[in-house]
């Protein structure tokens, strides 16, 4: 019950504290700045862009909130004479491969390794080798589209569809108090990383750190004490639905998932229970226990775990996320399940790859 309380404070202590840094309005305007000083240099915007928003994705700041930024990528493909699709990719699915394939993401990694019972953080140099793997082959996908696209109207998936670009999507600007705001996050999850890979740092280093760095952002952004409990309100009700399985399922859960098909049954799993917290805690008390059976490190049960739950985020409906990011980029579903099934289905191709390496080299 302990583990199940700590596990269920975190989830809402973190969720309150991104959200406090994505109300600052910090990310916005740094995103918005890049646009601007990049202007309509597709061969270089694009691939930075996608970059950033993987390593926001993998921090785990912008899963959820990748909503927010949708107009700015809708806007950078107007400019590019390219269709919807690219915007949306360039910002949704790049934060979602870097997600699902996050060597430090709170919600989702940290979160597995607590219920597994191995060291926080551990394995990070593989992760960021798997990101990696991923974040290639996506990065060439978009291109590939988007270059092809530009250069051959009809090839786009949306045929005659049309869009409206806001050109106040990228009137944001970038302060310096924004820019500090930001460094805060990055020395924030920097010290993190190193005194979880160092001195073995737990949930608990990851909430005093975050909260040192809300609060930074608030009182360099002049946010106020009431701004500042609003935004930490507001993300932390984000996290409620997480929060109630995780003390419906560490609680009592049938060990009913057995043998070496964890990553197809979370990636199919995911369809019911999108919340990459929520179904670390409903699967992991199952699949840590059952990894020491079949012979396969915890390791490789949380990895399993993680791209199993982040990598169909981009296809499942019941993904509220994503169709938001569809509704407010004017994409409809069918369209993008054209567009994304080959890239997807490479993911699991590599998925299935990874996994297979993971458990044959017994990393630990």
């Amino acid at each position: 019950m302990s583990n199940a309380s700590s596990i269920i404070v975190f989830t809402f202590l973190v969720g309150g504290y991104f959200n406090v840094l994505i109300e600052s309005k910090s990310v916005d305007g740094f995103l918005s700045f890049l646009m601007r000083k990049l202007g309509s240099r597709s061969m270089l915007v694009i691939p930075v862009l996608v970059l950033i928003m993987s390593l926001l994705g993998a921090t785990g700041v912008m899963a959820n909130p990748v909503v927010a930024v949708i107009p700015i990528g809708i806007l950078l493909a107007k400019k590019l004479k390219m269709d919807q699709i690219v915007g949306l990719a360039v910002m949704y699915l790049a934060a979602y491969g870097g997600y699902a394939t996050s060597p430090i993401c709170a919600m989702t990694v940290q979160v597995a390794q607590k219920i597994a019972n191995i060291t926080q953080l551990s394995g990070f140099g593989f992760r960021c080798i798997i990101w990696l793997v991923f974040f290639i082959p996506t990065l060439l996908y978009i291109m590939r589209y988007a270059l092809r696209g530009r250069k051959d109207p009809s090839k786009s998936v949306m045929g005659d569809a049309v869009f409206d670009g806001d050109e106040a999507s990228i009137s944001a600007p970038l302060t310096w108090r924004h820019a500090l705001a930001l460094l805060g996050l990055v020395v924030g999850l920097g010290v993190y990383t190193f005194g979880s890979l160092r001195y073995n740092w737990g949930m608990s280093y990851m909430a005093t750190i975050m909260l040192v760095v809300a609060l930074f952002a608030a009182f360099i952004t002049k946010m106020g004490v009431n701004g500042f409990v609003q935004s930490f309100l507001k993300g932390s009700q984000q996290m409620t639905f997480s929060a109630t399985l995780m003390g419906l399922a560490l609680n009592s859960m049938p060990h009913f998932l057995a043998g070496p098909v964890m990553f197809w049954f979370n990636l199919l799993f995911n369809f019911f229970v999108n919340s990459g917290s929520g179904q670390a805690t409903v699967i992991m008390p199952i699949m840590a226990p059952l990894a020491d059976v079949v012979g396969v490190t915890r390791q490789a049960a949380v990895t399993a775990f993680q791209l199993g739950d982040g990598l169909s985020n981009i296809i499942f409906p019941t993904s509220g996320t994503m169709m938001a990011c569809l509704a407010l980029s004017g994409v409809d579903y069918k369209k993008w399940i054209k567009w994304v099934m080959q890239l997807f289905l490479a993911w699991v191709v590599l998925g299935t790859i990874t996994i297979m390496v993971v458990v044959a080299s017994g990393v630990a």
